[in-house]
């Protein structure tokens, strides 16, 4: 298992993943800082504080570079420009985690630059580091296609690094979208690896499943109902444990009583979860078959998948499709009609 992942599944050190470059020990030469970051974006960063210099004085369209400054090599530089940057690799202790300078596209669509540092001060339970994750991976979901397919994979790379610093400062949306990542491989295997693994003579890398399992079971253990259904996925498929049905069938349920009734209630997590009960349900799977029940769970399934839909959540339309089909299909067999 790779520090990085163990780390911030262990409450009891999540503080010593965070601590800034600054109480590094002396006797760890600190690498080579990142040449897409100046010093004029470092100067400004202290000026003018977290998260965001360049967003508290008017966000990519302004620069710090003076106009009459901005030649072709300035023009060359910003469009060659990288998602992300790591400025130092991390403190002497095991799994520590890197600075990370975040960027976004330029308002004239030519390349991108750097706004924001993080860490940059305290951020505790990790919003700001949730926040800036976000804003990456809804960018990587926006880049389909081979042509994107290396800004796509840096931008989950960095939404990776941030998410392993939101989670060792304790949010467990962090917990869930790093699952995410990791059940889906979509870094393709290019991951951050903490100091103890980088040095480390005989290295093994953690299967991307059984990462993604113990993200979402901690999760799911403090009550994150989409962790639930997720886990509950890996369970029935038997990605990185052993497959049980009933299992499955058992966090499926637990998800949707999590969410169901909520004020803030995660109407995409209800469907999903009441959309994996109704096929249970008609397949008999961890239960009996009863198409009566599914076609039950499956209305529930497209009321919550096509409120989440209506409000933006556009990636579970197929599973939307799926359970208004599945209210059909259930209709016919119950009344034997084909």
């Amino acid at each position: 298992m790779t520090s990085a992942v163990a780390a911030v599944a262990a409450p009891s050190v999540a503080c010593a993943l965070v601590l800034p470059a600054e109480d590094v020990a002396s006797s760890v030469a600190a690498p080579a800082r990142a040449r897409e970051v100046g010093w004029a974006q470092r100067a400004a960063n202290v000026l003018f504080g977290a998260p965001s210099a360049r967003r508290a004085c008017g966000g990519a369209e302004t620069s710090f570079t003076p106009k009459v400054l901005r030649n072709e090599k300035w023009r060359r530089r910003r469009e060659t420009g990288s998602v992300f940057a790591v400025d130092r690799k991390g403190g002497a202790g095991e799994g520590s985690l890197p600075r990370i300078w975040v960027s976004e596209p330029a308002p004239d669509g030519r390349g991108r630059t750097f706004v924001a540092s993080y860490p940059c001060g305290a951020d505790r339970g990790g919003w700001r580091a949730l926040e800036l994750a976000e804003v990456y991976f809804s960018e990587a979901l926006g880049l389909p296609g081979e042509e994107h397919r290396r800004r796509r994979v840096d931008c989950y790379r960095a939404a990776e690094m941030l998410l392993l610093h939101a989670a060792a400062w304790g949010s467990i949306g962090a917990h869930c979208r790093l699952g995410v990542i990791y059940e889906g491989d979509l870094c393709e295997g290019a991951y951050w690896d903490g100091l103890a693994d980088r040095q480390a003579l005989h290295k093994a890398d953690t299967p991307c499943d059984e990462r993604a399992y113990l993200h979402f079971s901690f999760g799911a253990y403090h009550g994150h109902g989409e962790c639930c259904w997720r886990l509950g996925d890996l369970v029935a498929a038997g990605r990185g444990c052993a497959p049980s049905a009933a299992r499955a069938f058992s966090l499926y349920r637990r998800a949707f009583d999590l969410e169901s009734g909520r004020i803030d209630e995660d109407r995409a997590s209800t469907g999903n979860a009441a959309l994996r009960l109704a096929r249970a349900f008609e397949l008999g799977r961890g239960c009996e078959q009863d198409f009566r029940r599914a076609r039950t769970w499956y209305r529930l399934a497209a009321i919550g998948l096509g409120a989440a839909s209506d409000a933006g959540q556009w990636h579970f339309k197929r599973e939307r499709i799926e359970a208004r089909r599945g209210v059909a299909r259930m209709a016919q067999e119950i009344a034997g009609t084909y």
